[in-house]
């Protein structure tokens, strides 16, 4: 992989894949062709597959309301489009936790919305995603970056309710003489976006997780959707610091989850931008920003370079504008770079260890059944020969023997002529 783009290193991830794909086919084939499959065989390649086209890279952003989730994602992957595709506005943008990936399924351009209301069913979202008729669906317009853009404002809208009903559905905490107080909630649970993005279609899904409220009332989030993801972004502001909620956020729901060769977490104080006072010098800019990483970094019991200062704002704009010197400043190709030359690497290491697992055994089995065979042979070779000297010498013996018995028996005719004339 020649560049540290992640956009680059995705691709190249993807072309592996698909050449994997191939392999494994053309392994299938050959084993049909020497009389070698069978159909447990035949099953175990399917399934294998199949996984290798539903699997995904998962990269889960966490962090409380305006912190700049949504333009870091749009800064990250989407600048292609020369907007901004998430809605990134002031205060509250994403109002439900939201998935982007590409169905290659359904291979169709849609957003799937599922009512907060089943938060009353005792149904898992997992349970609800394999019924495609449990959720809202809206067709996504993908030759228009615009129509999509206004689209994708429908996982801002919220609601208004009585705050009886938004206790009902474990959204608001029950106080004393406030059942009747009007309360805004989310309008949708979960939000699933497929579209053709080329780093979808290479396996990439993005979760977008909308505050610390939705962590904890969403159980399903952190007890399988985040523990799954390859990497967890832990998204913090400049301008507010660490707040206590995102002390809580932290402390429950990211730091428990660790770091090891299968997960990753990155720390991004994103938002530097607001640092960058025109009044002071570089030296003392950079200062700032580095007293902001180190306090956060002490906070929440981190090494001070593990916190990624950024500002996808700036990066943003400037990869739209193909401003190189903004792009520098705003730091987001050294995030890019981490993603693309640990995160997507350790993936495709665990994609690697399950394709040597799965076919290594398989072709063990083949080699070990070539190999009886070739033993096989050999020995039917080997009693061939023997057999064929073995056979001269007694067509040699017969031969002999019946050149004795002939001679006996003309020796025989003569006397018994002789007898006959006397």
């Amino acid at each position: 992989m020649a560049t540290n783009r992640f956009t680059d290193q995705m691709q190249a991830y993807g072309r592996w894949k698909a050449d994997l794909n191939q392999a494994i086919g053309n392994y299938q084939q050959w084993l049909e062709r020497n009389n070698m499959s069978n159909p447990e065989v035949d099953l175990r390649i399917y399934e294998l597959l199949e996984t290798m086209k539903s699997d995904r890279l998962n990269i889960a952003f966490v962090a409380e309301f305006a912190r700049g989730k949504s333009e870091l994602i749009n800064a990250i992957f989407f600048s292609e489009y020369d907007r901004r595709l998430l809605p990134s506005e002031a205060g509250r943008t994403t109002m439900c936790p939201t998935e982007l990936l590409y169905d290659n399924q359904a291979d169709e351009s849609y957003i799937r919305l599922l009512a907060i209301e089943t938060r009353l069913e005792d149904i898992s979202i997992q349970e609800h995603k394999k019924d495609p008729i449990n959720w809202t669906t809206i067709t996504l317009d993908t030759n228009s970056s615009e129509k999509m853009a206004e689209a994708f404002k429908e996982v801002m809208r919220t609601k208004r309710v009585p705050a009886a009903v938004a206790i009902r559905l474990g959204l608001l905490e029950a106080k004393d003489n406030e059942e009747n107080a009007i309360v805004e909630i989310p309008m949708w649970r979960h939000a699933i976006i497929s579209f053709p993005h080329p780093l979808l279609k290479d396996g990439l899904s993005i979760l977008d997780t909308p505050g610390l409220n939705a962590l904890g009332n969403e159980p399903e989030l952190t007890i399988n959707m985040l523990p799954n993801a390859q990497a967890v972004i832990f998204v913090l502001s400049a301008d507010t610091g660490v707040t206590r909620s995102d002390m809580d956020m932290w402390t429950h729901y990211v730091n428990p989850l660790g770091a090891d060769t299968r997960h990753s977490r990155i720390v991004v104080l994103n938002k530097v931008d607001t640092l960058w006072d025109e009044l002071k010098g570089e030296e003392a800019i950079h200062n700032s920003i580095a007293t902001q990483c180190n306090s956060a970094a002490k906070m929440l019991g981190i090494d001070p370079g593990n916190v990624f200062p950024v500002s996808a704002q700036k990066g943003l704009l400037a990869k739209i504008r193909t401003d190189h010197e903004l792009l520098k400043k705003s730091n987001i190709l050294a995030l890019e770079s981490i993603l693309s030359t640990q995160i997507l690497p350790q993936k495709q290491t665990l994609v690697r260890e399950n394709i040597i697992a799965e076919i290594g055994r398989m072709v063990t089995e083949s080699r070990d059944l070539i190999a009886a065979r070739l033993t096989a042979v050999n020995k039917q070779l080997k009693e061939l020969q023997g057999l064929s000297g073995k056979n001269e010498d007694v067509i040699l013996h017969l031969m002999k023997k019946t050149r004795e018995e002939q001679t006996i028996y003309h020796k025989s005719v003569e006397s018994f002529q002789n007898n006959k004339k006397t």
